[in-house]
This record gives structure tokens, C-alpha cells and sequence, in this order.
């Protein structure tokens, strides 16, 4: 076993479904979840029922696209559509005991996996009808790797004239990892576009200046002005200062809201294997997948 470091209410929330995710059982009462808690992590039962509450607060915000059963005396696991998308963005999140522990070394496997399903998500951005696209180079939807080439390529894409602003050949991906939009039926210019920046990284806010909206109104010919998006794997407390602080310059998708968009469309997106192993590779290290 290991030593973990899990203090905030999120973070405790976060040890609990992790715990149900890799038990052999599926499930935990409160006694017993709150002696796993005492012992694994020190943290006592009054910590445990504000945990309790917070995903309490996640079931009714997803309902069925929420991979667990919560109340006041157990917490369930249960089968659900995503719950492999769940997982993933779980074990993805930065401080978690996925990545204190057997993922501890970033890779970028895990960047590519957050992409991959904010590119599923996104796609349910407007609705039926959306589109969304990975920008990031190697690509699988063929872009070229220069990046003044690239723009062009997502400019046909989306349905837009490349703009006139100087595309440094070299420059990679221009902040953006994911592009959605949704196009009208008359194919008219003027219609939504949102560029996305994803991030595996515990330090968010200095991601919110990567996108720089002034140079992509120059690259790309946009009547509108797009949305700016910070797509991250973790949660953050909502009434708490680090949510004012990003949606003042940003829109954050976190993963309450992917799992939100992803429960709005009907494909599923993204290879999954790596949550499996990663459940996998945390019943060697959790006491949880003993119970």
C-alpha cells in the first residue's frame, strides 16, 4: 500500500469512486467506507459525508450518465454507458490516486486520451448537428503538420476562408487542441465556433491565455467571434475562488460538464483501454480491491 495525499472535500469524492470502481464488491456502507477513509487516507467521517454529499450533488447534475449510486448509508456502483469515460477523466484528473500512484509519470498518451473525448463531447456542444474536431498533429483526420498548412485544412473543414494573418509554419497547434462548431442548414457564414485547449496540468489559469482569440480571428475568416474553452479532467468546487477566477476569462469544461455533453449524443468516443488497465493496475496498490 501507499501513502495518499487527498485533503479537499473534491479530492475525497474523487478517493470514493475510485475505491468502488476497482472493489471486487461494487459497493460500500457508510461504516465501512468511513474505516477505509480512517485508515487509508486519515480522514475522518464528518470529511466522508461532505464527500458523500458532492457526489450526490454529481448524480443529480448526470443522472444515468453518473456511474454511481449515492445516499446516506451506502455508495454503489452501477453499470452505466460512459462509466468507462468516467473512469478515464478520474484517473486523468491531476492529484488523484491514479496519478499519485501508477500513473505518477505524464505521458503523452494521457493528453491525447483527454482530447480524444473532449472531441466526442464537444461534438454535442450545440446539439444535434455539431461537429467538433482534434487539431493536434499526428493527426487521424489528416491534418497536414505545418501549422499554415493545418489552418487551411480546418478552415475547409469547419466551412470558413483562411484568414490573412501571418500561420508560422512552426508554431504547433496555436493553443487549440479542439475546434467545435455548428453549421446551418444554409451554409451561410456566421454560425458558432468554440477553439478548446485541453489540460492534464494541476496549474489551469495560465492555460486560459494559450488560445489567443485576436491571432485566430486573423487565421481563420470568422464573423463571429469564437468561444474560448478550457477542457480539464478534474472538477472544481463551484462556489470556490478557483472557478470564479478561470470562468471570468475562460469557459471550463470540467468533467461534470464532458460527462454532460457526452450523455447528450448517442456515439462514444475515445479508446478506453487505458482506464481499464489503469483500474487494473490500482487494485495492487488500493486496499479498497480487497472489499
Amino acid at each position: 500500500m501507499t501513502d495518499l495525499e487527498v485533503s479537499s472535500t473534491e479530492a475525497i469524492a474523487d478517493w470514493v469512486e475510485t475505491s468502488v470502481l476497482v472493489s471486487s464488491s461494487g459497493h460500500f456502507g457508510r461504516d465501512k467506507l468511513d474505516d477505509l477513509a480512517s485508515t487509508e487516507i486519515g480522514v475522518p467521517p464528518t470529511k466522508v459525508a461532505m464527500a458523500i454529499d458532492t457526489m450526490a450533488k454529481r448524480a443529480n447534475v448526470l443522472g444515468a450518465s453518473y456511474p454511481f449510486v449515492v445516499s446516506d448509508i451506502a455508495v454503489l456502483r452501477r453499470k452505466s454507458r460512459h462509466v468507462g469515460h468516467y473512469a478515464a477523466l478520474l484517473f486523468l484528473t491531476p492529484g488523484s490516486v491514479a496519478r499519485q500512484t501508477v500513473r505518477a509519470s505524464e505521458t503523452a498518451e494521457m493528453g491525447e486520451l483527454l482530447e480524444e473525448i473532449a472531441e466526442g463531447a464537444l461534438a454535442n456542444f450545440w446539439g444535434e448537428g455539431g461537429t467538433a474536431l482534434s487539431f493536434g498533429y499526428p493527426s487521424k483526420h489528416g491534418r497536414p503538420e505545418a501549422f499554415d498548412q493545418a489552418v487551411v485544412w480546418l478552415a475547409g473543414e469547419i466551412g470558413l476562408e483562411a484568414g490573412r494573418g501571418y500561420r508560422p509554419p512552426r508554431r504547433k497547434d496555436g493553443g487549440v487542441d479542439v475546434v467545435a462548431w455548428r453549421q446551418f442548414a444554409d451554409r451561410r457564414p456566421g454560425f458558432p465556433v468554440a477553439l478548446a485547449q485541453c489540460t492534464i496540468q494541476a496549474e489551469t489559469f495560465t492555460k486560459t491565455t494559450d488560445i489567443d482569440l485576436r491571432l485566430w480571428a486573423s487565421w481563420l475568416a470568422m464573423d463571429s467571434d469564437p468561444l474560448s474553452l478550457l477542457v480539464i479532467p478534474g472538477t472544481i468546487r463551484s462556489a470556490g475562488p478557483d472557478w470564479r477566477q478561470l470562468t471570468t476569462v475562460v469557459m471550463v469544461i470540467d468533467r461534470i460538464r464532458l460527462m454532460d455533453l457526452l450523455g447528450r449524443g448517442s456515439e462514444d468516443h475515445g479508446d478506453l483501454g487505458w482506464a481499464t488497465e489503469t483500474t487494473a493496475a490500482l487494485r495492487s496498490v488500493l486496499r479498497a480491491a480487497e472489499l
